[in-house]
């Protein structure tokens, strides 16, 4: 006989009853050595148990008569396991019971500007959200976890797993942990990020690949594909592929151009866009890349930043506009339209409202660049050996915010000098400098965007020009 027909001979005799002391301690002793028979015996005891419960005993008990009063004890205790075993059917139900109803996962904290898409969770400041989706086409909210704290910049996809996971399937999270909370994961299509008491902060684009950022602490990551893993710490980053899990974030593609047009309405407005005729654009950044880093940036896209505690991040945007050819003997105002775009990098909720500088070079100051060759020691309006604006090459024209929440969509600038600086301009290919007033220390903090002309749906930068209208008497 095995070992195995041995327990079952054994289980059998003690649940109907008929096991002597020998083989109760001899099951017991099977039980104590044995998790595989442990269970075993749990689940034939719940099914006795059950079927008690429901007034059907497989095994009948026997009458207690008087004359065997003396028995009644001996198989009261006989019985005991099985009374033990239909009170843990009975809590088991109940867990059943109530681990079938929704449990919350999450608190919606605040929520600022906040365009919600189709969704399986509520959206309400305040409510305690269960299991599933949220979907934030912009703005910012923020979520409260047990352990965590994570903002969510719209747009963003993110899916409600359970109180210590997430997984963000597009957009950018900035996640906070405070000590004690280590554990939290987010899971991403590319990689699982577990937090060990920190900041962090997360982007995945439209294809599943994903940046992690470690703003101050510790986190690990691991590659979903290959297995691989590492521990990021301090300010460090990692870039989540199809294939491969890196430290550095490869160059994206450059992607097809499209041709500006200058058009004239009927009420005399004239629109020209950096893509008309000699316009060009680009970006400038302040400092040299550390060996061997490959920062990615956006394709189409003018970038401006500033934060004074990483200088040599610093950059600023460079529109050129070509206003030669029109017969304008005046103008009543001028407008500039820039677009924002989501550029993937750093994090808004990290940076407050941002106030823009637009500067126009002076004409004795503007030379002749071009996208291809503009860098830091070249840009028009440079102050000799810096690569800062002078203040005596350029003149401000104006100023606009970004909000927070906002950091897409159209951005018009309409100003005296603006206004003024073209009018002085026309004929010419004047230069316009824009650049961000508001600085932060954060590390990773956002950087701003705009539609440069060769974006693929995104307006580029444009002068709206409202001519004065003459009447003849």
């Amino acid at each position: 006989m095995t070992q195995r027909e041995r327990f079952d001979q054994l289980r059998d005799a003690f649940l109907d009853g008929v096991a002597t002391q020998a083989e109760t301690e001899e099951l017991q002793t099977m039980l104590h050595a044995s998790d595989d028979l442990l269970d075993d015996y749990i689940e034939h005891a719940n099914q006795d148990a059950a079927l008690i419960w429901n007034g059907i005993p497989e095994h009948p008990w026997p009458p207690v008569c008087p004359a065997e009063s003396a028995t009644g004890l001996s198989r009261l205790n006989r019985y005991l396991p099985l009374i033990a075993a239909s009170l843990l059917f009975v809590v088991a139900a109940g867990w059943e019971w109530m681990t079938m109803q929704p449990r919350s996962v999450a608190t919606i904290l605040s929520s600022t500007d906040c365009h919600w898409g189709t969704g399986t969770l509520p959206t309400t400041v305040g409510q305690e959200l269960t299991s599933g989706r949220l979907r934030l086409i912009s703005g910012i909210a923020e979520l409260q976890f047990p352990r965590a704290t994570v903002s969510m910049e719209g747009p963003v996809d993110i899916e409600l797993i359970s109180a210590e996971r997430c997984r963000l399937h597009s957009g950018s999270i900035v996640g906070s942990v405070s000590e004690g909370g280590e554990g939290f994961v987010v899971e991403t299509p590319r990689a699982e990020i577990t937090d060990r008491g920190t900041k962090f902060g997360v982007f995945v684009d439209n294809v599943g690949d994903a940046r992690l950022d470690v703003i101050e602490g510790k986190v690990d990551v691991k590659h979903l594909g290959t297995g691989r893993q590492m521990t990021l710490e301090g300010t460090s980053r990692a870039f989540a592929s199809v294939h491969a899990l890196e430290t550095f974030a490869p160059k994206q593609k450059s992607g097809r151009e499209q041709n500006g047009v200058v058009s004239a309405s009927s009420d005399k407005v004239i629109h020209i866009s950096s893509a008309y005729g000699d316009g060009d654009e680009g970006d400038v950044t302040s400092g040299d890349r550390r060996e061997g880093e490959v920062f990615p940036t956006p394709d189409h896209v003018l970038l401006v930043k500033r934060a004074d505690s990483e200088p040599h991040w610093n950059r600023k945007a460079f529109i050129r506009f070509d206003l030669t050819g029109f017969d304008i003997s005046e103008l009543s105002s001028v407008e500039l339209r820039l677009e924002g775009v989501h550029t993937g990098m750093g994090y808004t909720s990290l940076l407050p409202d941002s106030t823009f500088h637009v500067h126009g070079v002076k004409p004795e100051y503007n030379t002749d660049w071009n996208s291809k060759t503009l860098d830091r020691n070249n840009f028009p309006g440079r102050k000799p050996k810096t690569h800062q604006l002078d203040p005596d090459k350029v003149e401000l024209l104006g100023e606009f915010v970004i909000p927070q929440s906002k950091p897409q969509g159209q951005f018009v600038i309409a100003d005296p000098r603006l206004l003024q600086f073209v009018q002085d301009n026309l004929g010419s290919t004047p230069t316009l400098v824009i650049t961000r007033l508001t600085s932060v220390n954060q590390t990773q903090s956002y950087v701003h965007g705009f539609a440069s002309r060769t974006h693929p749906t995104a307006s580029p930068p444009t002068l709206r020009l409202h001519v004065k209208q003459t009447t003849t008497d």
